[in-house]
């Protein structure tokens, strides 16, 4: 084992080191702006620009120069050409280097636009009759008329962005500009989907995880391809997730995140919004808004592309393949994409081997057309099959799961009424199977086993089988008066519905059991979520930005129907519930602000209000095994009595942008009033032998806190050499821990205690080595994550502290030519063995991966 690891070690190194010290190929320069848009975005005018627009991708530069009824043109954010593009077009910088209109041409666009300038009849008069095309064929103005489209759609062109920090203007420049308000806010953060490829990203949790971009952001690594978001300490249920406007939800929250679904391959971008700064998501504390890339436009008829791209990691022989395809005309567009991963078992830093194998299929198709230059409708479908997909440290594993998800948007816009009309509706639907009796498992965690199992030594003698559904459905309507960056008002009404139901047939053999098969579900239950929202942006002054906005929410939830082989009166018994139909009332209400305090300083902050109801497994879970705790071993019921979470909370900001300095800094503190937690019930299974076992309920705390700070820091020591720092850090509290009746507090421990599941105090400093230029072709980072020890745990819920750890990555890419990405790195280069505080203690434990080669390349075409 130890010599194929030198064996892909070897491999890995020489691919990264010959990505590193490879010459700089000559690159094709950038097609340049239209006259028109260089002009609206204060650069000098220049021929060439290839002619690619998407009516969802309408960016600042775009808006300033088209007119209401003009379909808005995105420019493809590709890097300046370098002296040796000068030279092989003997042009100056960004010369288009393909084919040029002929002399004559360019002898009449001028004299069209110098007659433009003085009277619009002589335009028409200067045209040279001689080179005139028919009436049947004849173009626009020439002034106005596209040049010839040469590059891919805007939309997969941002690999400039792929290595750069928080706050990169870049990314928000190429945004769509109705969203660019929300990423702008106090506790946004914008992560670019172009990362994807340069650090090796598998799901959009492990894109959030590994991007600097995305401060206060962690996840939970349940496997390569599975990773559960955590922002500022919020969870499951206090975080709202929406892709392309589709609200998303886990099926079973330790087998499914409500991000594994969404393969980084095909994210546009992720705003984080780390506090209850918007309305128009729904009732939650926090939220994440992921834009998948669009469909494209070509003004000059019918075009067709491509894109090709591989990855492979050596630590659990890792591969992940994409193809797709895009194209369209002038009113409407395509995009089909299809990726393969498929990884084993990975190796810690110890060389010992972590159960982790996993094979996933993913399809992603959208389709466009624009009704008029108004209108249009985008269509989208989504398809994941998951097989034999390990969970290390978790009782049962998948076998298989299949997720579909559909969604449609309308827009409708400059109307007589209203300035935007935007509809939104969507349906998602997740169902699997899974198992606790893979051999890998027993292994990990030995106490599965029978008790007369000579190896590894049993206790519980288990079998256990699961089986899922949960399907998500709804629909939002908003209507805006008012453009972007002037006062808007937004008005509007939604719906959320959701389904769920989850079986969990086990067998616990003697002494602990009897044999019997017993059902511990989630019984089928609904939880539906009408609400209004209203949204107000108002720019104050030059300097001083107000965002202001509210909602209300009915949430009701009921149990529907049997529950395999439970009774009503076992339900309504041990869930300890006369009535299962809930019904919560709630509001939230928020105000955001910034301040221009010099050319270079922002000050900025806000304060919300916020309620969530409960999810339908924090009500009516009847003790499955779920691995949301620490220990693992965890048995969860509960609680039809639970209360609504309110949460309180203020941020407070300062961030500078200079030419060569960048640095920006964050603090919040939030009250959350009823915040649901977990009351240790029983530890028979610690008792029993199983190490850390525990039956929970869900409860109410009367208060809770979470407070915390965000710092980033990045300088340009030379032109091509930028140090860099990050730093965020999150402090949660339970308290009122000791007012919990002594049935819920079986495990000793002080009236105040840590809230669980909080990350430590983490950093990342680091070097990155670029191209001289504003959007470079090539980049190498040098960075080390430095995390703190966690001592502040919840010991009445048998959580462990964490010691501290250094892990040091390597990240390479290189934009070769036009058309062609090569990346390279090296994760966890000291082959560190180490673990998060999350990392689930049960049986032998899980460590995260040791050293970690990858490379890979992309071809568009």
């Amino acid at each position: 084992m130890k010599t194929l690891r030198r064996r892909w070690f070897g491999r890995g190194a020489w691919c990264a080191g010959g990505l590193i010290v490879l010459a700089l190929l000559q690159t094709p320069g950038r097609p340049e702006e239209s006259p028109r848009v260089a002009a609206a975005s204060g650069e000098a005018a220049r021929p060439g620009q290839g002619s690619v627009s998407h009516p969802r991708y309408r960016t600042q530069a775009t808006a300033a120069a088209a007119s209401p009824h003009d379909r808005p043109v995105m420019q493809a954010p590709l890097a300046e050409a370098s002296a040796s593009d000068q030279a092989m077009t003997g042009g100056e910088a960004g010369f288009d280097p393909y084919p040029r209109p002929s002399a004559l041409q360019l002898s009449e666009d001028n004299l069209a636009v110098e007659a433009a300038d003085a009277d619009e009849n002589l335009v028409r008069m200067a045209q040279v009759p001689s080179v005139q095309p028919p009436p049947s064929v004849q173009p626009p103005p020439v002034a106005e008329q596209p040049p010839p489209s040469v590059q891919p759609p805007p939309a997969f062109e941002t690999y400039a962005a792929a290595l750069r920090g928080p706050e990169d203007p870049e990314i928000l420049r190429l945004m769509d500009e109705n969203r660019q308000e929300v990423a702008r806010r106090t506790a946004a953060e914008t992560s670019s989907g172009a990362e994807a490829a340069t650090r090796a990203t598998h799901d959009t949790g492990d894109l959030l995880d590994k991007s600097q971009s995305s401060l206060g952001v962690r996840t939970q690594k349940r496997t390569p391809i599975s990773n559960d978001p955590r922002v500022r300490g919020y969870h499951v249920g206090q975080i709202i997730t929406q892709a392309d406007g589709a609200y998303w939800f886990p099926a079973r929250q330790d087998l499914d995140t409500m991000l594994s679904k969404i393969d980084s391959g095909i994210v546009r971008d992720v705003i984080a919004l780390k506090g209850p700064y918007s309305a128009r998501y729904g009732p939650g504390f926090a939220f994440l808004d992921i834009e998948t890339v669009g469909t494209p436009r070509y003004q000059n008829g019918f075009e067709w592309h491509g894109r090709t791209g591989l990855t492979f990691q050596t630590n659990g022989e890792q591969w992940y393949g994409r193809q797709t395809i895009w194209g369209g005309s002038g009113d409407w567009g395509f995009r089909v994409g299809a990726g393969f991963r498929s990884g084993s078992d990975y190796f810690t830093g110890e060389n010992d081997f972590i159960p982790s194998s996993y094979k996933a299929r993913d399809l992603d198709t959208a389709f466009g057309v624009d009704l008029s230059d108004d209108s249009r409708v985008e269509v989208g479908y989504l398809r994941l099959d998951q097989t034999d997909t390990e969970y290390p440290g978790q009782v049962f594993d998948i076998d298989f799961l299949v997720t579909d998800g559909f969604s449609f948007s309308y827009e409708l816009e400059n109307q007589h009424y209203f300035d935007r009309l935007l509809v939104e509706t969507w349906y998602n639907r997740t169902r699997f199977e899974g198992s606790a009796q893979r051999t890998a498992k027993h292994v990990q965690i030995p106490a599965l086993n029978p008790p007369r199992q000579t190896f590894p030594p049993g206790i519980l003698g288990f079998v256990g089988l699961t089986d899922v559904d949960e399907m998500s459905t709804g629909f939002r309507v908003a209507t805006t008066w008012g453009e972007p960056a002037c006062p808007q008002l937004t008005f509007g009404v939604d719906l959320r519905y959701i389904e769920q139901e989850l079986n969990e047939l086990d067998v616990f053999g003697p002494p602990v059991g009897t044999g019997a098969l017993a059902n511990f579900p989630i019984p089928r239950s609904h939880w539906s979520n009408p609400g209004l929202f209203v949204e107000h942006t108002m720019p104050v002054s030059d300097r001083f930005r107000v965002s202001s906005g509210a909602r209300v929410d009915w949430v009701s939830t009921d149990i529907e129907g049997e529950t395999l082989g439970r009774t009503s009166a076992d339900l309504h018994t041990t869930l300890g519930a006369d009535d299962f139909d809930q019904d919560f009332g709630l509001w939230a209400a928020f105000i955001t602000a910034q301040y221009d305090l010099a050319d270079a300083w922002t000050l900025h902050g806000g304060f919300g209000h916020a309620e969530r109801a409960p999810t339908l497994t924090e009500l009516y879970a009847v003790d499955p095994f779920l691995a949301i705790l620490q220990q693992g071993f965890t048995q969860v019921r509960g609680n039809p009595n639970l209360h609504a979470e309110r949460l309180w909370q203020v941020d407070l900001g300062l961030r500078g942008e200079y030419e060569r300095f960048r640095t920006g800094l964050n603090g919040f503190y939030a009250w959350v009033i009823d915040y649901i937690t977990y009351g240790a019930r029983n530890a028979d299974l610690d008792s029993a032998g199983v190490s850390n076992g525990l039956a929970v309920n869900f409860v109410n705390t009367d208060l809770a806190t979470l407070s915390g700070a965000e710092l980033y820091g990045e300088y340009d020591l030379l032109s091509f050499l930028t140090p860099f720092a990050i730093l965020s850090y999150v402090e949660g509290r339970d308290h009122r821990r000791g007012d919990r009746p002594a049935a819920l507090n079986v495990i000793g421990g002080s009236d105040e205690e840590p809230l669980p599941g909080i990350f430590p105090l983490e950093s990342r400093l680091g070097l990155r080595l670029h191209e001289p230029a504003k959007q470079p072709h090539w980049g190498v980072e040098l960075s080390a994550r430095v995390v703190e020890d966690q001592d502040r745990v919840a010991s009445s819920l048998l959580e462990q502290e964490t010691p501290g750890f250094t892990i040091w990555d390597l990240r390479t890419y290189w934009q070769a030519r036009e058309g062609l990405l090569l990346v390279a790195g090296v994760e966890n280069f000291t082959d560190k063995n180490y673990q998060e505080h999350l990392d689930l203690r049960t049986g032998n434990g899980v460590f995260r991966p040791g050293i970690n080669f990858y490379f890979g390349f992309e071809v568009t075409y």
